[in-house]
């Protein structure tokens, strides 16, 4: 299969290059710094692919794709498409900066849940003054935008960390599942929150773990933050929420905006949502490639390429395309 020469990329996670259609694809996915592979371990990758509409290619097969380590050929052993959908949390601040904007809060929300397909698992969370489920994981809309109406405004400290860590610990348990319809899917976090006082105090080790847990269960954080003018950020800690959103949104491709008036939610939540639904569509048509590579050292570089035409793709080691 014919190869061409790309410049090293900066990604330790994800690799996207396209080219003319005479030629071929290649994608390089640094690994170094990345989830470290063993030597002589077996190497499975993800590739998502769409075409030149940004429809997602169904019909790719072994053949069609060949993957390199370091530049040499890694036997491709098992080639399958994967069709794992996302399930999303919505995690709310209804703490005090809200509280006299609790209509355009509930509103923003409606258009934020209308904008995602039917099928799509969701579960509604309020943390202020600590979390609270409100919508249980499910799918009926009826009922999830009834639980809008449950978002009531407390004058409790908003627990933002706790949610987060809440929210992510339940989706890297879920990955470990044994159960294979438990945990095949890709987690999306969605937190609209606050910029005022964090009331978590927050350990290290609990920010770690936090960190760790969206890493190993390949979720996706999306953080809104609005400010509040009448309460100033909480840094004692040094784990405050500002720092951690804005850090776990980076580490996962995530989308970050801090906004100072509450009618902004109304058409930005909206575009959240149809980013979300965007890469929904990414990820739940994938192909999940393992081989075989030839050197007994651990490899550094990842290389796939293909001959197929007009073909865009995401090369990742764990499925995550934000």
């Amino acid at each position: 299969m014919k190869s061409m020469f790309l410049p090293c990329l900066t990604s330790g996670r994800r690799a996207r290059l396209t080219f003319a259609p005479v030629v071929a694809l290649v994608l390089a996915l640094l690994v170094a710094g990345a989830s470290p592979l063993k030597a002589q371990q077996a190497i499975q990758v993800f590739m998502s692919a769409v075409d030149g509409e940004g429809k997602p290619i169904t019909d790719l097969k072994a053949e069609d794709v060949a993957i390199q380590t370091d530049g040499a050929e890694c036997k491709t052993t098992k080639f399958e498409a994967i069709e794992w959908p996302v399930k999303l949390q919505l995690l709310v601040d209804n703490g005090p900066v809200h509280t006299d904007a609790l209509r355009q809060l509930r509103e923003a929300l409606r258009l934020f849940i209308k904008e995602l397909p039917t099928d799509m698992e969701v579960t509604l969370v309020s943390f202020a003054p600590a979390p609270r489920a409100i919508y249980k994981p499910g799918t009926d809309r009826v009922k999830l935008l009834s639980a809008v109406d449950l978002i009531i405004p407390d004058s409790g400290a908003p627990k933002f960390i706790d949610a987060l860590s809440e929210a992510a610990d339940r989706a890297a348990k879920d990955k470990k599942d044994k159960n294979k319809e438990k945990g095949n899917y890709f987690p999306v976090l969605m937190i609209v929150g606050s910029s005022g006082l964090e009331g978590s105090n927050a350990r290290d080790y609990q920010v770690t773990k936090l960190f760790k847990d969206v890493q190993d269960s390949a979720a996706t954080v999306h953080v809104v933050m609005q400010s509040n003018p009448n309460r100033s950020t909480d840094i004692a800690s040094g784990s405050n929420g500002i720092e951690v959103g804005l850090r776990i949104t980076q580490m996962t491709g995530g989308r970050y905006e801090a906004i100072n008036t509450e009618t902004r939610l109304s058409t930005l939540l909206p575009e959240y949502a149809k980013q979300i639904v965007k890469s929904h569509e990414r990820q739940s048509h994938q192909y999940r490639i393992t081989c075989q590579p030839p050197s007994k050292t651990a490899p550094k570089q990842i290389t796939a390429s293909t001959l197929r035409p007009g073909m865009s793709a995401a090369l990742t080691l764990d499925g995550r395309v934000p």
